[in-house]
């Protein structure tokens, strides 16, 4: 498995403090199964910066060589297509210098909004992937703003924890509607300690494969992210699958 998202570099943001803790967290991730760990601290201009990441993760790649874990660097950049940093550290900021950057926005942003903003954000030659957009409640309360978003040209990464029901029932069920309707791109860990790789990892891998079989489980915890770090561009069955539904209501 690959996840794509994940707090893995100490000292950086609100993941591990301490290598140790870091280590922890790449042990548990070799256990689960999980061959590749994207490494995707926060950024944001004047809370989060790049300061320590490439001295920090540097030290993790060196202490970790014993594990059978290849570990990737990325950052989870909050949304802000106005911010001069974010435009000069595009290449920096994007996975592998391939233009795809992974946005947090507010879970409180008004739909309209982030559809606004994913058209910048592509008009500016850069491929949003968006993270646990699962979590707004615009969204959930209307299925047809999120179809919109999809549609504006970003990817779709839900947290395990939202499928497993961290953050309450209906979240987990509407993460549940939107993968059951193929409208997620990814499922990643989005962990900042090894307990959270313990606890929620693979019980989100069971409830997808039960929601909708192994196969598709094997794209969003696997094949799509292999995709991604590879700088494949496949034709979107997402958007497919929204054209499909659009005739169905």
């Amino acid at each position: 498995m690959i996840d794509i998202h994940s707090h893995i570099i100490h000292g950086v943001d609100d993941g591990p403090s301490n290598i140790t803790e870091s280590l922890r967290m790449i042990k548990e991730a070799e256990r689960l199964g999980i061959g590749t760990v994207v490494a995707s601290p926060h950024y944001q201009e004047s809370v989060f910066s790049l300061d320590r990441v490439d001295e920090n993760f540097q030290e993790l790649l060196y202490k970790a060589q014993d594990y059978d874990v290849t570990i990737n660097l990325w950052y989870e950049v909050f949304a802000n297509p106005n911010s001069p940093a974010l435009m000069r550290n595009r290449k920096k900021l994007s996975l592998n210098r391939t233009g795809t950057i992974l946005f947090e926005f507010p879970f409180n942003a008004q739909p309209q909004k982030c559809v606004e903003l994913v058209w910048k954000f592509r008009m500016q030659k850069i491929t949003p992937i968006i993270a646990h957009v699962e979590r707004n409640r615009a969204f959930i309360n209307k299925i047809e703003y999120f179809v919109a978003f999809i549609k504006a040209g970003c990817l779709i990464q839900v947290d395990a924890a939202s499928i497993v029901g961290v953050y309450g029932p209906k979240i987990k069920e509407f993460s549940k509607k939107l993968v059951q309707m193929k409208f997620v791109d990814m499922v990643a860990s989005n962990a900042h300690s090894a307990m959270d790789y313990a606890n929620w990892y693979s019980e989100a891998y069971k409830n997808v494969s039960n929601w909708v079989g192994k196969e598709d489980a094997g794209l969003l915890f696997h094949t799509n992210a292999k995709n991604i770090l590879e700088g494949i561009n496949n034709d979107d069955p997402v958007h497919r699958n929204i054209l499909r539904w659009e005739r169905m209501v």
